[in-house]
């Protein structure tokens, strides 16, 4: 998998944004996602991919990225299980979808081979990675 060029640019780069430092009383994932913002998007792990993205946090830098990394592992997996950066991916707002069809595309298809391969996971995370794939499929 080739890097895009944005790639090599944080989040906050790519928007032209600079966001404050966190409050001190901050919790640990707004620390956490200020950081983030900051580092090249190439260098972000997947655990750090799911935390964004989760947050929905710079999601147009940082989505292609996903994207290669699902495609070339569905079940992709950051601190918590197998598929937690997919799962966290399919629950993005469905307008955000639809504002990027070319993505919602790639996703589908990634989607679609994360059900296929949803009896490698053990019983609750088969279950809600199928709910989810589903849901996402039949919008």
């Amino acid at each position: 998998m080739a890097a895009n060029p944005s790639d090599q640019q944080s989040v906050e780069q790519t928007e032209g944004e600079a966001w404050p430092e966190p409050a001190p009383d901050a919790t640990y994932v707004i620390r956490r996602v200020h950081q983030l913002r900051r580092v090249p998007v190439v260098e972000l792990s997947i655990e750090d991919l799911r935390i964004m993205v989760s947050q929905s946090v710079g999601t147009v830098a940082i989505l292609p990225r996903i994207l290669d990394l699902l495609e070339e592992n569905p079940l992709s997996e950051g601190d918590f299980y197998p598929g937690d950066l997919l799962v966290a991916t399919l629950r993005l707002r469905r307008d955000y979808w639809s504002d990027h069809v070319g993505l919602l595309d790639r996703a589908r298809r990634v989607a679609q081979r994360a059900d296929a391969m949803a009896n490698q996971l053990n019983g609750a995370q088969a279950l809600e990675l199928r709910r989810l794939v589903g849901e996402f499929l039949s919008n």
